[in-house]
């Protein structure tokens, strides 16, 4: 009897803890999803308030243009007054679009883009990667340039030879023991 006693209180002591762990488990998850909750609503608020600064400075470089073709007008030169013009209107609507749309509806408009256009989008990635790659490789020029710099300034230092001077099989320095052994 002992026995058969002993197995139904380890049976409900299972029965207890598995009942605790899935009240962990349903705890965790409601925490869980609260938290992505949380997190979508703040990288909303964030994108408005980008969006919006955005579209304020779009709006400022607008109004700069617009003063430029004033001043192109007052110098006579109407034709590029007036494609400037075309342009600071083209712009502004940009900066308003920008000012009045919320973070969902931006996206929303994008994903529709992407949807209607999808090798256009394709062919801008592209042109972005190809911009992002010549970058690079000017600003590994630049940075090749100055180590290449450097290291002359290192190879003509006194007690060592110049370029020119290297005995055969030398890395440029006079007092190297092992010069010649490499």
């Amino acid at each position: 009897m002992t026995q058969a006693t002993n197995e139904a209180g380890r049976e409900g002591l299972a029965g207890q803890a598995s009942a605790k762990v899935e009240d962990a488990a349903s705890v965790a998850q409601e925490k869980v999803t609260e938290l992505r909750e949380e997190g979508s609503v703040r990288l909303r608020d964030q994108f408005d308030q980008r969006s919006t600064a955005t579209g304020q400075q779009v709006r400022s470089l607008a109004e700069a243009l617009r003063r430029s073709g004033n001043d192109l007008t007052i110098e006579g030169n109407g034709n590029a007054a007036q494609l400037t013009g075309q342009a600071a209107e083209r712009i502004e609507r940009v900066g308003r679009y920008l000012e009045e749309k919320t973070g969902d509806d931006l996206m929303r408009d994008i994903e529709t883009f992407a949807r209607r256009r999808p090798w256009l989008l394709a062919g801008l990635g592209a042109l972005a990667g190809m911009a992002a790659a010549r970058f690079v490789k000017a600003s590994s020029e630049q940075r090749y340039d100055g180590d290449r710099a450097t290291s002359e300034q290192w190879r003509t230092r006194p007690g060592a030879y110049r370029q020119s001077e290297l005995p055969p099989h030398s890395d440029g320095f006079a007092d190297d023991p092992y010069a010649g052994t490499r």
